[in-house]
């Protein structure tokens, strides 16, 4: 059938597969290769004269054995048969080396014309024409774009967790919950296990948190706390870290080996965690390293690449700058305690009368200041109370308490008035020497009769109303006020007041960070009050001030401060 091949040079035949970027091959009805194009022998390896005339399905078909299937079974054949076109991959083409080439593949008949040569008969199939490209060529372009794709994947999903770790570490300023959170969050993302080495002030060196996917909490417990301080010369790849040096791989257990104690105590734990391939972070910002974050695989083959290096790097840099702020804090936030605390004096114990006081600042340390409690011995012996507020919630709201109470005291001190006159002499003080602008106060005097009775003689400026407790858990507010100090608009009075203290009683004078809150109620706030001071009313005095504080949980909006006196019974 050899020479029924048109091989003539310049037929439709050869114009068609010169042109076709792909293996292109035509057969005639009996399946004999007929054109036979440039790409097609580039992929089998075949001349065109190799293959012209010889049977397609012997020649070239394979299985997957490498040997020629049954006709039946070849869908190259079944379009001859069928007059339907089909396309298919994995098929196997053999090469002249010997050797299979997987290949996609379409294929369409080859119709007869009519007499006249001008119309496709669709009944009659004279050949096919098959189009054929290498699939591993398309398998190497799917399998790249594939791994681009992971790539991106895997980068935004690192991106997600980057961020996810950012928003979770800001929102808490406790440096131990950050640092437990930190290593919860990497683990399994990042890691198998990791810890958390923070320095210490003084050189030692701290094992804070740790953690790993398979061990439990008890057995990681045992792994954290003191580590040995770091060497003036680092040479184990931790205290390297530590000394401000750049994030550093350790590929398995040999590479942290260290003489040093530091290292000698990281390569034990390296040891319990089956470390195989770690990556070892500084905790840094401001120009201050101030610990290493350590992440790790257990698993053999798992290594830190430089993507995953600059991944841990900028967790590590995030967790740096939290930990940082947190420091910062921490700093501020003991400072304005110092301060608040050394403003408010200690508490007389004036005869059988007995005082006790409690100050809880806000949870914002730039809330801290305005709040404060007094109480000191009156000329005449009777003993001075105060509970008040500066408008105002930072340090130069305290430094204007520190001001405002001074000059209370001394007024109180100087004037014979009842309160009233007292609160009067020092609103036109205040606006005279004092950068006060408004404040609330309750100041009080409490004294004994000839007959043994106590007795509050008191004036509340814009207060919270104090709280009158009797033994048997009998309550009432003091609710006489006036207008607040230091607001020239105010127009009004400051009634005095004066109310018998029964024996055994207990008086409360609180700031309204006790009974205030965000989304709460106030007189639901007050009659809490009033149920928890009914409850405790026969507790001892310093026990019932902090149970007043259990019980009311101030919100941390504000700062609290308290003043209880109890009357002897």
């Amino acid at each position: 059938m050899a020479d029924q091949v048109d091989d003539r040079p310049g037929t439709i035949h050869d114009r068609l597969v010169e042109a076709m970027n792909s293996g292109v091959l035509a057969t005639d009805g009996s399946g004999r290769i007929t054109a036979w194009n440039p790409r097609a022998q580039q992929l089998l390896g075949y001349t065109r004269d190799e293959v012209l005339g010889r049977p397609m399905h012997r020649f070239l078909h394979r299985d997957a054995d490498g040997h020629v299937p049954p006709e039946r079974d070849c869908r190259l054949l079944h379009v001859l048969r069928t007059g339907v076109p089909d396309h298919g991959d994995g098929q196997r083409f053999a090469h002249r080396d010997g050797r299979m080439v997987m290949c996609s593949w379409s294929s369409a008949p080859i119709h007869t014309s009519d007499q006249a040569g001008t119309r496709p008969d669709p009944g009659a199939v004279a050949g096919l024409v098959i189009v054929f490209q290498n699939a591993a060529d398309r398998v190497a372009v799917e399998r790249e774009r594939r791994d681009r794709m992971a790539q991106v994947q895997r980068a935004n999903s690192r991106l997600r967790l980057v961020a996810e770790i950012t928003t979770v570490l800001s929102s808490t300023l406790n440096e131990e919950e950050l640092l437990r959170r930190l290593v919860r969050l990497v683990v399994p993302a990042l890691g198998d296990w990791a810890e958390v080495d923070l320095l210490i002030p003084d050189g030692r060196v701290e094992r804070v948190a740790a953690t790993h996917h398979e061990l439990s909490p008890a057995d990681i417990a045992g792994l954290e706390g003191p580590l040995p301080p770091l060497p003036r010369t680092p040479r184990g790849p931790l205290a390297q870290v530590l000394r401000g040096g750049a994030a550093v791989v350790v590929s398995g257990e040999a590479d942290a080996r260290s003489d040093e104690p530091l290292g000698a105590a990281q390569y034990e734990f390296f040891q319990a965690m089956g470390a195989q391939n770690a990556i070892i972070a500084p905790l840094a910002a401001r120009g201050e390293t101030y610990g290493a974050l350590t992440l790790g695989y257990s698993r053999p083959g798992q290594v830190y690449g430089p993507d995953d290096r600059l991944v841990v790097e900028d967790v590590a840099r995030r967790t740096g700058l939290v930990l940082a702020n947190a420091r910062l804090y921490a700093e501020q936030r003991n400072t304005a305690e110092a301060m608040q605390r050394n403003l408010l004096t200690p508490l007389p114990q004036p005869g059988e009368l007995r005082l006790e006081a409690r100050y809880v600042p806000a949870t914002q340390v730039s809330w801290v200041g305005g709040d404060w409690y007094d109480a000191f011995s009156l000329p005449d012996g009777g003993t001075g109370l105060v509970i008040g507020d500066i408008v105002g919630h930072d340090l130069r709201a305290a430094a204007r308490m520190a001001e405002v109470r001074n000059m209370l005291r001394a007024l109180a001190w100087d004037l014979a008035g009842p309160p009233s006159a007292v609160l009067a002499r020092l609103d036109g003080v205040m606006a005279a020497v004092s950068e006060a602008e408004l404040a609330t106060a309750v100041f009080a005097r409490v004294d004994e009769n000839p007959v043994g009775r106590w007795r509050l003689l008191w004036c509340n400026a814009g207060h919270p109303p104090p709280l009158l407790i009797s033994h048997d858990g009998g309550t009432r507010f003091l609710e006489e006020h006036g207008v607040l100090l230091g607001d020239p608009d105010l127009t009004g009075t400051r009634p005095d007041s004066t109310d018998p203290l029964p024996p055994s009683s207990t008086l409360l004078l609180y700031t309204d960070g006790l009974v205030e809150a965000r989304g709460s109620d106030l007189s639901d706030r007050l009659t809490s009050l009033r149920r928890h001071g009914s409850h405790l009313a026969q507790l001892p005095l310093p026990e019932f001030c902090d149970k007043i504080l259990e019980r009311m949980e101030p919100a941390g909006e504000d700062d609290v401060a308290l003043l209880a006196l109890r009357v002897p019974g």
